[in-house]
């Protein structure tokens, strides 16, 4: 199991504002978090494969006077939301990260999920949310864009999440796995004959020749798990190739329709998490996109 304490050497806490010009943050790459001032529950927890002082640049925004779009940073509208409610304050802390983007976003997903497992609930940014009474503006793209503000509509970015289901630290292939109560292993081929079209939850993806979970993912199961099956059969991309190498590919489930979006990806996280802190690893597949070898 992996040394939490050993990992997440944070900084002390920096004002937000300025923290873009402040010489005590290193010049790296790594994971930021940020709090409102004299609270000790989170609002964001972010990474960044650029130096990390650009990427604080980037919440400049939030101090200004109209709700900040929400690029170049999704948590933007949110922290902008909670600054003209509350007329309060943020601080961060940073923690630099070497090794690849498909590490940093582990620490992340593993920096994220133990604050769950501490708190009970998820970052107040993360995942998309907005403050109740706030619309999120909409990414700005080619002179477009869609500027949030005060509402008295629900959004989707208001829905709750959700709590841990369960401990992180069991076996990534037990049927228990994250308090969830997983379908026993099949072979991935044979989804279709095994799980209802719309069906929505949580899915896994091992190699059972070498017993090691390769992806866990959310959705739509049945569709997302051909999706990966198709990369198998004809791998072009890096997450393919990995696929396609494995000697017997098997996937678990757990289907829940009353999990909304943001909800399974809250599951989602600490599915990742928890993988990271047992194995020491992310799975082989995780955090590859659709790059392609050609």
């Amino acid at each position: 199991m992996i040394q939490v304490e050993r990992i997440f050497s944070w900084s002390p806490w920096y004002p937000l504002k300025g923290s873009w010009k402040n010489s005590l943050i290193p010049p790296e790459r790594g994971l930021y978090r940020i709090r409102r001032l004299e609270r000790d529950d989170l609002d964001y927890i972010g990474e960044t494969g650029r130096v990390l002082k650009k990427r604080l640049s980037d919440l400049r925004v939030t101090y200004g006077e109209l709700m900040p779009y929400s690029d170049p940073h999704t948590a933007a509208p949110a922290l902008w939301a909670l600054r003209h409610r509350c007329q309060c304050e943020f601080e961060v802390s940073v923690l630099p990260i070497e090794g690849t983007t498909q590490w940093r976003k582990g620490i992340e997903a593993l920096a994220i999920s133990l604050a769950r497992q501490e708190k009970g609930y998820s970052p107040t940014a993360n995942f998309s949310r907005m403050p109740p009474g706030y619309r999120k503006s909409s990414q700005y793209n080619r002179g477009q864009g869609l500027r949030g503000g005060i509402t008295p509509e629900q959004h989707s970015h208001h829905h709750p999440g959700i709590a841990p289901q369960g401990k992180l630290t069991l076996e990534p292939q037990n049927l228990q796995w994250c308090g969830h109560n997983w379908t026993d292993w099949i072979p991935l081929q044979q989804v279709k004959d095994n799980l209802p079209l719309a069906s929505l939850g949580l899915y896994r993806i091992r190699d059972a020749s070498q017993s090691q979970v390769l992806y866990v993912g959310e959705g739509k199961i049945r569709e997302r798990l051909c999706s990966h099956l198709v990369k198998a059969n004809n791998p072009i991309s890096k997450q393919g190739h990995i696929f396609a190498n494995a000697n017997s590919l098997e996937c678990s489930w757990i289907c829940n329709p009353l999990w909304l979006d943001n909800q399974r990806k809250e599951l989602e996280n600490d599915l990742i998490a928890a993988h990271l802190l047992v194995t020491g690893d992310i799975p082989a597949a995780q955090f590859l996109g659709e790059s392609s070898y050609e």
